[in-house]
Parts: C-alpha cells; sequence; structure tokens
C-alpha cells in the first residue's frame, strides 16, 4: 500500500480474510461465463445504453427505494449547462461529495448511481453531487472534460451558499475517474480550485489515453471489460490523434503535471487491467504531493464495487470512512501553496 507521509497512522486497515477472497473467486467464476463489455461499435454502444435504460427501471420495481432527499437540477459555470442530481441528508451537511459516473466515456448516466449515493449520503452525512455529462461521441471528449471542469467549477463556487458547509470532496470510478482526475487538473491550472477540495477518490481509473502495456496487451480472458477493443475505443474516442497526442497531460493525467493536488485514494482489483494506470498514477501523485494512497483488492475484476462481495462492502466501509477523515482534516489543514494541503500540529 502507497500511503501520503501525513497519512501513515490509519484508524481503520482495509484487510480481508481467506473466505472473502475464495467468495469473490468464486463470484469471477460466474463472471468469466458473461459476456465481456465491448463500446468500440455503434451497435455495442445501444445494446449496452438499452440494458443500463433497462436495469434502471428495476428499482422502481421492487420494494427498496431512494431514501435521500435527491434534486434534478441544470447547473452553469464556465459557459456550461450541466445537468445533476443532488441528494441531501435530512441533517446538518457535513460536506459534499461531486461524483462522476462511469461507462467508458459512451455509455450510461448519473442516474445509475442514485442508489449507491443515497445510501452514501445516509451512512455519512455527506451530500452528494451526480454529475450527469455529456457522453463521447454525441460530443468530442474535451467537451465532455468541459462538462466535468463546469460542474466542478460550480460546486467549488456554490458550496457555501448551497449546502452550508466549505468542505468538498471529488470521487469518480473507471471513465468518471479518468474525468474527475482531467478536470480536476484542468481547474488548478486555471486558477479556480481554491482550498476547499479536501480529498480525491478514484476507483480502477484509466489514466494513459494511448493505453498502458497492459492495456495493449490484454487478451479476452478478462473480467467484465473486453481486454482487445479497450485499446481500441480509445482511439475511436480520439480519432484525429496520434499515441503522443493522446498522451498530452490534458488528456492523460499520467503524463501532466500533478503538483499541487489534494490527497487521493486510488483502489483497482488486481483482476483489472487497469492495475498499471492506478499504481503509476498513484506513484506519481505521491511523488508530486506525498499526499497519495493505492490499495490493490486482490481477485477483484473492474467495477467490483458494485457487486456485493465481503470484499466490495468491506472496500465501501473504507472509502466511507477515508471521505469523512479527509472532511474532517479540513477543518485544521494549512494552505502552504495554492492547492497544497499539509496537516495541522
Amino acid at each position: 500500500m502507497l500511503a501520503a507521509n501525513a497519512m501513515r497512522c490509519r484508524a481503520m486497515e482495509l484487510e480481508f480474510t481467506a473466505n472473502d477472497i475464495a467468495e469473490a473467486a468464486r463470484f469471477n467464476r460466474k463472471l468469466d461465463r458473461l459476456p465481456r463489455l465491448r463500446m468500440q461499435t455503434p451497435v455495442g454502444r445501444v445494446v449496452l445504453n438499452g440494458l443500463l435504460r433497462l436495469a434502471e427501471l428495476y428499482p422502481l420495481l421492487r420494494p427498496r427505494k431512494l431514501r435521500a432527499e435527491m434534486e434534478l437540477r441544470t447547473i452553469e459555470a464556465l459557459g456550461h449547462r450541466v445537468m445533476v442530481r443532488i441528494f441531501r441528508p435530512a441533517g446538518p451537511c457535513r460536506g459534499v461529495v461531486l461524483d462522476f459516473h462511469g461507462g467508458g466515456w459512451t455509455i450510461g448516466n448519473a442516474r445509475m448511481a442514485d442508489i449507491p449515493n443515497s445510501e452514501l449520503v445516509l451512512r455519512t452525512g455527506l451530500a452528494v453531487v451526480s454529475v450527469d455529462y455529456q457522453l463521447a461521441l454525441a460530443a468530442s471528449l474535451d467537451t465532455v472534460i468541459e462538462d466535468c471542469v463546469a460542474a466542478m467549477a460550480w460546486t467549488v463556487d456554490q458550496i457555501s451558499a448551497e449546502f452550508g458547509t466549505n468542505r468538498f470532496l471529488v470521487m469518480g470510478s473507471s471513465a468518471g475517474a479518468h474525468l474527475a482526475a482531467c478536470a480536476l487538473l484542468r481547474l488548478r491550472d486555471r486558477g479556480l480550485m481554491g482550498d476547499h477540495i479536501a480529498g480525491v477518490m478514484l476507483y480502477f481509473g484509466l489514466y494513459d489515453f494511448a493505453g498502458t502495456g497492459m492495456v495493449r496487451h490484454a487478451g479476452a480472458d478478462t473480467l467484465v471489460l473486453h481486454g482487445p477493443t479497450v485499446r481500441a475505443t480509445l482511439c475511436k474516442l480520439t480519432p484525429n490523434m496520434n499515441d503522443m497526442q493522446r498522451r498530452d497531460g490534458s488528456l492523460s493525467p499520467l503524463y501532466a503535471d500533478l503538483s499541487g493536488l489534494p490527497p487521493a485514494l486510488f483502489i483497482v482489483g488486481t483482476k483489472d487491467i487497469l492495475i498499471e494506470d492506478n499504481e503509476h498514477m498513484a506513484e506519481l501523485w505521491d511523488a508530486a504531493n506525498s499526499n497519495a494512497e493505492l490499495h490493490l483488492v486482490p481477485e477483484s475484476p473492474h467495477a467490483f464495487v458494485l457487486f456485493g462481495t465481503a470484499i466490495a462492502q468491506k472496500v465501501t466501509a473504507y472509502v466511507d470512512w477515508w471521505l469523512l477523515e479527509r472532511i474532517a482534516a479540513v477543518a485544521t489543514a494549512i494552505v502552504t501553496k495554492p492547492g497544497r494541503y499539509t496537516e495541522a500540529a
């Protein structure tokens, strides 16, 4: 585990038993019989989006409903109008999480995360702003990133008026983790990040848009994602670029200047083809800021936190703890440089 110097002494550890790992391995054998996600063709994207729309109806057909207040809103910042779904706690707001959903940049929507986001609000007392950014191919990838920059800038600007707090966290999963990192870097470069962002929680993100060696050589036996077509999807989304251009820091955070960023938590499974992305990103983030933490979760494929295993539940509990730990730390944080955080004595 890679951890920041100021965060070495932890009150909670992320540990898994032999039974946890055995259960995950059994679940993986079931996943191995299912089709992998392929997003590089229009037909594939239509089918996947159709399946996701059907999945969205499932919560409406079962007794379990959203238990946190939810508001649909169109926000505007930096010349962009963006749809968001805002979840608020019933009591005082302890802080805000700005969430970016996954979906390979081309499928899905913020509504997919309604139940997990509402449950996060209930468990933690944090509000959640879930960003419904435009999907790539319908819009350019740069426009998608700028939607995310706008949502982040709006949250920074409006957090006190909207939520009565100045404590703010960023969270992203898969493609959402990539978009969150890109938006954070652009916000910093424009001098708009301020000192409200307490931490960044990134699940199994991709940070090299040309594809790491692991992505380029992934076989068809990978779980959840179809390994051989991931690289094709990246190229499809950047049709007029060569690999050097795809590795520009504005698109590939792995090649950006990562200095001046808040504490980050990276989580990825050992059965995910994005391990290399996350290992390198956490190492570089920590080298630049001394505040990154990485967990490689055993027997876990891409998007494993959605699968309800004991491992997924323990990771979710740890992330809850980490978010609240970072929120608490903001009250005593000393800003030594714009966007640089250290702990108060």
